[in-house]
């Protein structure tokens, strides 16, 4: 899976030539910027590196600048640049960007690439560690080998990697957090040894890391609450005792401390924000009124829309286009099929309950969220519910399990899939 990782990622870096549309900008701007002042303020203006870079560069779909910003560096005041060239990743805590700059840095220092390649061929460590927890998982779940393997390698192959661990994006840090917390909480129901400090630990970290890495907390703790009401309903005849039992339950515990601590991180930074700011943020041009209809939208948004990636696969070629298809099934089948075809009160059954009851509920609440925290809203991108789909394709796993000759299907579909991504154009 590391290698995997390794060669998707060395592949396709050196192809691009123009920067991601999806925020790459302001995050090479952070990333730039690390050493000197750790993290941005709201109201800052982008430095001189992320500048030039984009204009000399341009941006992957959008085009190219005109040449004098190139020759002549852009003013931060510079109405041709985004945002008028303000940042607007002072969303984020500077934990990603700070991983990613020691992680670049010996690539930088050594001269082999620039910093932007160079955070950019970091992304491999964040997706190699996601494909080895979720196989380190799936095993855990008596997946036989050629499942876990096949299923990881798709993940790894996959249009939502291409996106968020081939370009510099706090998104690279989804994939990581959906394994680990499903590698947490499998430690949790088989009541190993420190399982619940590590998923209340990472419940708290990962949405440090990026807000939108919180479905995964949610994922996983709601999976820990459903087994938890199973386990009361079949030890107790009363509802009462059933309520009890569900009640002073660890799993629940846990999950509750879980998730509160990652309410209370996630304010904790709000609060931070607001006392570094230095300005108002930019006006994106983004916002939108939220509506009844516009919160309905966000319902079916993640199944099966987190599998397309950043952007429509139709405008990057065929092998966008196969591999977009190949994963809508994967995680339309795994997730409706196991649901269907799961152990009624087994723990594959709460997993897919879990999987799809946070993809549904999820969009909704960060909508709202985002109208409270930010003060707008706008129609939010399918790649927010990244961290989702290490739990879709675990349930996918579970699913081939159930048949010997189904599950050799599995690696055919990730080799089609991984080769697919690596023959999406350069740009």
């Amino acid at each position: 899976m590391a290698l995997a990782s390794l060669g998707m990622v060395l592949w396709q870096v050196p192809q691009h030539s123009t920067v991601s549309p999806v925020d790459e900008y302001v995050y090479i701007d952070y990333l730039a910027k690390v050493p000197d002042q750790l993290v941005v303020h709201r109201g800052e203006d982008v430095g001189a590196y992320a500048r030039s870079y984009l204009a000399c560069n341009g941006v992957r779909v959008l085009g190219s600048f005109p040449p004098d910003m190139c020759t002549t560096p852009a003013l931060n005041d510079d109405p041709r640049l985004p945002n008028s060239g303000m940042t607007s990743a002072d969303l984020y805590t500077p934990l990603y960007f700070v991983a990613t700059r020691a992680m670049a840095q010996p690539l930088v220092s050594l001269g082999v690439v620039d910093l932007t390649d160079a955070g950019r061929i970091s992304g491999w460590v964040w997706l190699a560690a996601a494909a080895i927890l979720l196989y380190l998982s799936l095993r855990r779940w008596k997946v036989p080998i050629v499942v876990a393997s096949g299923v990881s390698l798709l993940m790894v192959g996959s249009l939502p990697a291409y996106w968020s661990n081939t370009y510099v994006s706090t998104d690279a840090t989804g994939l990581f957090s959906g394994a680990l917390m499903l590698f947490a909480a499998t430690l949790v129901v088989e009541r190993k040894k420190f399982s619940i400090f590590l998923f209340t630990a990472s419940a708290i970290l990962l949405p440090l890391f990026k807000l939108q890495n919180i479905m995964a907390v949610g994922a996983a703790a709601l999976f820990l609450l459903i087994a938890a009401g199973v386990n009361a309903f079949r030890t107790s005849s009363s509802m009462r005792s059933r309520v009890k039992g569900f009640l002073i339950d660890a799993w629940t515990r846990t999950a509750a401390v879980a998730l509160i601590g990652a309410v209370v991180a996630q304010v904790l930074w709000m609060i931070i924000r607001d006392l570094i700011a230095v300005g108002p943020a930019p006006d994106q041009g983004i916002s939108t009124p939220i509506s009844i209809k516009s919160l309905v939208g966000e319902f079916f948004k993640y199944i099966p829309g987190v599998g397309t990636g950043a952007l429509d696969p139709n405008g990057f070629g065929f092998g966008a286009w196969l591999a977009a298809v190949i994963m809508t099934w994967a995680i339309v089948g795994g997730v409706f099929g196991l649901l269907l075809g799961a152990r009624k009160g087994s723990h594959a059954e709460a997993l897919a309950l879990a999987s799809v009851a946070v993809a549904l509920v999820a969009g909704p609440i960060l909508a709202i969220a985002l109208v409270i925290t930010n003060g707008f809203y706008f129609t939010m991108p399918a790649r927010y519910g990244i961290s989702l789909l290490p739990f879709f394709l675990a349930c996918l796993a579970l699913l081939f399990a159930r048949k010997a000759w189904l599950g050799y299907l599995m690696p055919v579909i990730a080799i089609v899939s991984y080769i697919a991504v690596l023959r999406i154009p350069a740009g």
